[in-house]
């Protein structure tokens, strides 16, 4: 695990020849020095989530090619996920309810222009060992840890594309050709492959779990966080309409 406070960090690790190796970039915010000097910063109430879209974060187009969004509000934002004992925190693209047929290794399209600052090049897939670990954390109610997340989201690239908004594309099953950290995609270009990487149906059940799980991130938190289904739709229709 690795932790960073005031810092960029950036790491490679090498993989094999055929592999560029993961690229892997977080960026925090620097924590202001603690002592006598500082002020006493007041304490703040929690603030109702928004139904207004920030700024960035509109004009996405679908990261599947003829895409749309899911009827079923257990494929949104805001759908209880029981397998972690968490909330889903994305929209799940799968060969039924999102309006065009998608399968395994089905073109990823980054959904608006930006910078690549994750692409799991080296990603391995998860063992029986890793799962069985995982699902053991949940029970312990650490279902909802970072590194418990990040493992069940699988192979993934995110995209920063300004003002504090980022898209994750998760459970890859391949990665686009010049998809690096650091460099830039346009929007409709292709930088992944669908797949079910990091689900846990990848070990129990391989082939069931097929689909892209798209996020798109606000700051620390996902598009829609705290709303109710219907406000939680409105806010995607919005963030996809042209």
């Amino acid at each position: 695990m690795l932790v960073a406070t005031g810092v960029t960090l950036a790491f490679r690790s090498g993989g094999g020849s055929s592999s560029p190796g993961v690229e892997v970039e977080f960026l925090a915010t620097p924590t202001p020095a603690t002592g006598n000097t500082q002020p006493r910063q007041p304490t703040r109430t929690p603030s109702t989530p928004s139904t207004t879209l920030p700024p960035g974060a509109s004009g996405f187009s679908y990261p599947i090619d003829g895409g749309c969004l899911p009827q079923d509000d257990a494929l949104m934002p805001g759908a209880p996920r029981e397998y972690r004992q968490g909330t889903h925190e994305g929209v799940d693209f799968y060969d039924s309810d999102n309006c065009v047929a998608i399968g395994l290794d089905t073109e990823v399209l980054a959904a608006k222009a930006g910078t690549v600052t994750r692409a799991d090049w080296d990603y391995q897939d998860l063992t029986a060992e890793e799962l069985a670990e995982l699902e053991a954390r949940v029970e312990r109610g650490e279902g909802n840890d970072p590194d418990v997340l990040d493992a069940f989201r699988g192979r993934q690239v995110w995209v920063d594309h300004g003002n504090g908004i980022v898209t994750r594309y998760v459970h890859l099953n391949g990665i686009a050709e010049g998809v690096e950290v650091g460099g830039r995609v346009e929007r409709g270009e292709v930088i992944g492959y669908v797949g079910e990487s990091g689900s846990p149906e990848s070990i129990t059940n391989s082939g069931t779990q097929v689909h892209l799980h798209f996020e798109i991130r606000v700051g620390d938190a996902y598009l829609g966080q705290g709303l109710d289904p219907d406000q939680v739709r409105q806010l995607y229709e919005q963030a996809f309409s042209q």
